[in-house]
């Protein structure tokens, strides 16, 4: 037996993270799709070419939300790829509002309900509700065979259906935005700052290390930390409010739980999950 045959075949990409940009990949095998499309079609196919993936392995895009740097590169990736596109229905109706996105097909597009599981690739897929002050907001969390993996960006806290379905997961994706320090001494408007901090805006370090603090070692294999903001946080904050909190609760660290931040602008490289 090869190392790699030992290799689960679910496997989870992201290809950017961050208020500049987002887009990741989830797949089994040789097939796949997209969650937002925040980025240039140019940044999609190098990084599709970086994990050995084809355009045409691509079978649909998943969209959390209709903020900008969710669904910037919507139209132009969606006319190269052909693809379907599946959101909530008020998602949707902000996308086709949208300055970037108004003129989209809206045929292309496929309404999902929150908490109401959908099928592809063979992958089990239920979208969540998450508070965030977007259209439409949803979490995701994904079933292959015996591997699961939520994905929790953009929310404003960690409410008990959010919870429910980190719960779930051996491996996820959680936002962890802004440290609270830089976002309050830094030069944003006092109302944005608010916007930021409120429970539909963002996931700060502290409240998301809490959450992996009360978590931890119980079943976890992958812990993400995604949305890193570019002026409130620094992947080196996020990770020490991490460990901080752990060493506070008297939590040792071991070598089975895998955490990291997600980058803003490059490609993790495939995630067997």
């Amino acid at each position: 037996m090869d190392l790699f045959s030992c290799l689960s075949p679910f496997v989870f990409c992201s290809f950017a993270s961050g208020s500049s940009g987002n887009c990741f990949f989830v797949g089994v095998e040789d097939e796949g799709f997209l969650i937002d499309a925040g980025v240039s079609l140019a940044h999609l196919k190098k990084s599709l070419q970086q994990i050995d993936y084809q355009q045409k392995s691509i079978k649909c895009i998943f969209l959390t939300h209709d903020h900008i740097d969710h669904v910037k590169g919507l139209d132009v990736i969606a006319e190269a790829l052909q693809v379907p596109i599946y959101a909530h229905a008020d998602c949707i109706a902000g996308v086709l509002r949208g300055k970037a996105t108004r003129n989209m097909n809206p045929e292309i597009f496929h309404a999902i309900e929150p908490l109401k599981p959908v099928e592809m690739c063979g992958i089990h897929i239920e979208p969540f509700p998450v508070m965030h002050d977007g259209r439409g907001n949803l979490g995701y969390y994904f079933r292959y065979d015996d591997k699961n993996l939520t994905l929790a960006t953009d929310v404003g806290m960690i409410d008990s259906c959010v919870e429910s379905y980190l719960d779930r997961s051996e491996s996820i994706v959680l936002e962890s935005n802004y440290d609270d320090n830089m976002l309050w001494k830094g030069p944003y408007t006092y109302i944005l700052k608010q916007r930021i901090a409120c429970s539909t805006g963002h996931l700060s370090n502290l409240e998301a290390s809490r959450y992996i603090a009360k978590r931890y070692a119980k079943d976890l294999k992958n812990v993400m930390l995604c949305h890193l903001s570019e002026n409130n946080n620094t992947p080196e904050l996020a990770m020490q409010t991490v460990y901080h909190t752990l060493q506070q609760q008297r939590i040792r660290t071991n070598m089975e739980v895998t955490l990291f931040p997600l980058p803003r602008h490059q490609s993790t490289g495939l995630i067997h999950l």
